[in-house]
């Protein structure tokens, strides 16, 4: 049921408007100030705003939340006034001698175009991904930073925690530019071993090394005159960050065992979940490095941060999820409150991986807040899963992408949950530490070196 927020300062405007849109099946939230609307839309997940003529508070709700629809409603003193509001983003104009049917017809107007009752898609499409979806403040400087961007040819850094969809970003970013036409490649560097990172990336000669019986071309030729797309930048060795240095200022790559420049034409976009500055000081990442990637920098917000959007997000996984297993993927208004209350460490990846444990249980049940609560709890640590969500989530994508390394993955993953707990346990002390998980003190350095 799509939510109408109506902004009136009348509070019988209000009222009388409230009134026509629960008789026609809208679930409605009565606001009377602009505060209050601006917190209503970053909250939750509103369909369409209904609201005076007041092109200030127009203006500012079409920047914290643009593909929030929005009706205006009031006493135009001339046509100047109703073309003014549309042309700053209004949805429509309606006098306030509007009739019920007219109002109604409307409202299902304004929200069709923004997509069925259930779920808003924004406009920004993927390519077998999914989409990037919600109403949020926080996700609304997204788009827009998705759309200033998408036009440039300029480098850009995505940054943001795992799972919150970086890999989404950067396909929109490939979508809405001009080297759609052209191929987008992904490489993510932390699931190639670093001895075959650097071949990968830029390819290899005859003979260069044993078992190189035909030339190759690396991801940046495969990428030529289109997009390519680094995964967790932040895990390339040092040596390799050199080369790439030199492939953004010089335009040019050299082939594993190669001795002549081959001349490329490609946009980087790059992602990390690192403090990518904080490596910089530690002389694990190159500083003239990252100048040259964040040439543009996008930042993704965790889940925590934009509850509002959970229920959106679980409605449209269901429905996709419930697609894909042919079943019809329903969930309890009890189960969804419940959803939006959690912390989400593994943002909208672990948001996913919960109700596909949920609906693989329940199938064509209704979805409780009981089914759930074995898969979250209130306790959560804000940096752990479990290792079932970690095994799930790393063969989930490698089952989408067709290959993968999903077991050095959760490998890794576990080893450095393990780690953390063996130094919080042992109050930091790395001799510690290392004695519990067998491991010389020497090398656990180096492990958190890695991790």
């Amino acid at each position: 049921m799509t939510l109408v927020l109506i902004w009136m300062d009348e509070s019988t405007t209000r009222t009388s408007l409230a009134t026509t849109l629960d008789s026609g099946g809208y679930s409605v939230a009565q606001v009377g100030s602009q505060e209050e609307a601006l917190q209503a839309v970053e909250r939750d997940s509103v369909g369409l705003v209904i609201m005076g003529l007041d092109l200030e508070g127009l203006n500012r709700l079409k920047g914290d939340a643009p593909l929030v629809p929005i009706l205006v409603v009031g006493r135009a003193e001339g046509s100047a006034e109703a073309i003014e509001v549309v042309q700053a983003g209004a949805f429509d104009f309606l006098p306030s001698t509007y009739d019920e049917a007219e109002l109604l017809a409307l409202v299902g107007e304004a929200v069709a175009s923004a997509g069925d009752e259930d779920s808003f898609e924004v406009g920004l499409k993927e390519s077998g991904n999914g989409d990037l979806m919600g109403t949020s403040r926080a996700m609304g400087k997204v788009y827009r930073d998705i759309a200033k961007l998408a036009a440039t040819p300029v480098t850009v850094l995505v940054r943001g925690e795992t799972g919150t969809g970086k890999e989404l970003v950067a396909r929109a970013l490939w979508t809405h530019g001009h080297r759609a036409h052209r191929p987008l490649i992904v490489v993510n560097c932390a699931a190639i071993p670093e001895n075959l990172l650097e071949s990968e990336l830029f390819g290899y000669e005859k003979g260069a090394f044993t078992g190189a019986t035909v030339a190759r071309k690396g991801k940046f030729e495969q990428a030529n005159g289109g997009t390519l797309f680094l995964d967790e930048i932040g895990d390339m060795s040092l040596p390799l960050q050199a080369k790439m240095l030199r492939v953004l200022q010089e335009k040019c790559i050299e082939r594993v065992g190669g001795r002549g420049e081959v001349p490329i034409d490609v946009r980087v976009i790059a992602a990390t979940h690192q403090p990518l500055e904080k490596m910089v000081e530690e002389g694990t990442f190159r500083e003239d490095l990252l100048y040259r990637l964040q040439a543009a920098s996008l930042a993704l917000p965790p889940l925590r941060d934009r509850l509002g959007d959970v229920e959106l997000l679980a409605r449209y996984f269901l429905a996709q999820m419930g697609d894909e297993l042919g079943v019809t993927g329903k969930i309890s208004k009890e189960a969804l409150s419940y959803l939006a209350r959690q912390p989400w460490p593994g943002n909208v990846r672990q948001l996913q991986n919960v109700l596909r444990r949920a609906l693989l249980k329940r199938r064509d049940l209704v979805i409780g807040r009981e089914d759930l609560v074995e898969y979250l709890t209130q306790t959560q640590s804000v940096s752990v899963c479990s290792l079932q969500e970690l095994a799930e989530e790393a063969i989930a994508e490698a089952e989408q992408s067709g290959e993968g390394n999903a077991l050095r993955k959760v490998v890794e993953e576990a080893e450095q949950i393990t780690i953390r707990e063996a130094l919080e346990r042992s109050g930091g002390n790395q001799s510690k530490a290392a004695r519990w998980l067998g491991i010389t003190r020497l090398t656990l350095r180096e492990k958190l070196k890695r991790g």
